[in-house]
């Protein structure tokens, strides 16, 4: 029987929910790890380049493989080509793809595949506590956008209304190259949309998972980016309060993007952003943030070297449950960076260690001081970045032990 309705779901390693609207296919869709060769990317890095095809013709769907390294497993069976039915499960990879056939199933999502107010969610890219992105189409000027869809349990909350639709419009004034740009926020029915600039490249989260940890000039990059956007962010009297790899975008270009700055505070007159309460993610929060108290850009900054770490090292730079994390982020120093990532040139891990300072005094005193610090870091060479040594209890400051541990290679 043909179907209605088909949506593919699937978890990405770090538990990321996705999915995608089959019935949105027009003829066919390349599932693969590489985004210049599928249409549909899972990353997973046991998934080929471009593994397996799913075709339609007419209301029915037929998967293929494409010559896959690991093979293209259907319902526990390895396959050339066979038909799609609900309740199908594909493996490719260490990734389970489910196929459903309407809202009853568990794994579809009730609004994809629908057009809300002129836009059309086609895909789900990611899952957060504050609502759903969707890769979409807005269908009048024919143009592919990321569409947050804020959350449930957030619309019931009128106050939670109000500051989403105001901190969104804050964030739709802004306009950087290193910005991801917010294009419209509204509300259609009872849903309220954030409509953004769409980056086909995707986040660094993907791409740690795709090819693991990044190299010395990948890393100088999206610092320099980064501080760019920070050093922008700043002069808006914005603090990020989010910065981590699912929120650095990569465009295919090679330019780094930060996305979400709905739900930056803004910086008061006195310089300071006062939060209501605690707001992060606990592996990239800076420990003044933590507390809860009031910040500034350089907590920021604090949670871009900590994602630059877990970039480097392919592993957070603290492990264990939320609680225990923070914890670590208040009192605990960070491992020894060179021992973790060896082939990281001494400027920049230099710069890292700068930058994850406890004290926001002893870190760089803004993004554009990151971005200069990368660049020379990029070129090999080291710089003094702001007044204060590195120093964190009982140990040298980041800078004089970075040359002792290689002096110590060389020997």
């Amino acid at each position: 029987m043909p179907a209605t309705s088909m949506k593919l779901s699937y978890h990405t390693a770090d538990g990321s929910y996705r999915a995608y609207d089959l019935m949105k296919v027009s003829d066919a869709v390349i599932i693969g790890r590489d985004r210049q060769l599928s249409k549909l990317v899972i990353p997973d890095a046991q998934v080929s380049r471009s593994h397996c095809v799913i075709a339609r013709k007419g209301d029915r769907f037929y998967l293929e493989d494409l010559g896959s390294r690991n093979g293209t497993w259907l319902n526990d069976s390895q396959i050339t080509k066979s038909e799609l039915r609900p309740g199908d499960i594909i493996r490719i990879g260490g990734t389970d793809l489910h196929i459903g056939g309407g809202v009853q199933s568990g794994a579809d999502d009730p609004i994809l595949g629908r057009d809300l107010g002129g836009f059309e969610l086609m895909e789900i890219l990611g899952r957060g506590s504050y609502g759903t992105v969707y890769r979409g189409l807005q269908v009048a000027l024919g143009r592919p956008v990321a569409i947050k869809v804020l959350d449930e349990k957030h619309r019931k909350n009128p106050e939670q209304v109000k500051s989403f639709l105001n901190e969104a419009r804050a964030a739709g004034r802004l306009n950087h190259p290193n910005l991801v740009q917010v294009h419209d926020v509204r509300q259609i029915d009872e849903y309220f949309l954030l409509v953004m600039e769409l980056i086909n490249g995707g986040s660094m989260a993907d791409r740690l998972r795709i090819e693991g940890p990044q190299n010395n000039e990948v890393l100088c990059a999206i610092l320099e980016d980064m501080g760019n956007a920070l050093s922008y962010a700043a002069s808006q009297k914005l603090v990020h309060r989010d910065v981590k790899p699912d929120n650095i975008l990569a465009t295919a270009e090679g330019v780094y993007k930060l996305a979400d700055l709905g739900i930056a505070t803004p910086i008061s007159g006195d310089g300071q952003a006062h939060q209501v309460k605690a707001f992060g993610s606990a592996h990239y929060v800076a420990p003044e943030q933590a507390r809860g108290g009031s910040i500034d850009s350089r907590a920021d900054i604090y949670a871009l070297g900590a994602s630059i770490w877990h970039l480097a090292t392919g592993k957070p730079m603290f492990d264990g449950t939320s609680r225990q994390i923070i914890a670590c982020h208040l009192n605990t120093e960070p491992p020894d960076l060179l021992q973790l990532a060896p082939r990281l040139s001494a400027p920049l891990v230099d710069l890292i260690y700068h930058m994850l300072a406890k004290n926001p005094e002893d870190r760089p005193h803004s993004g554009e001081a990151v971005a200069e610090a990368a660049r020379l870091a990029r070129d090999g060479k080291g710089a003094a970045m702001s007044k204060h040594p590195t120093v964190t209890s009982g140990r040298l400051p980041a800078r004089r032990r970075v040359r002792r541990v290689v002096r110590r290679r060389r020997r």
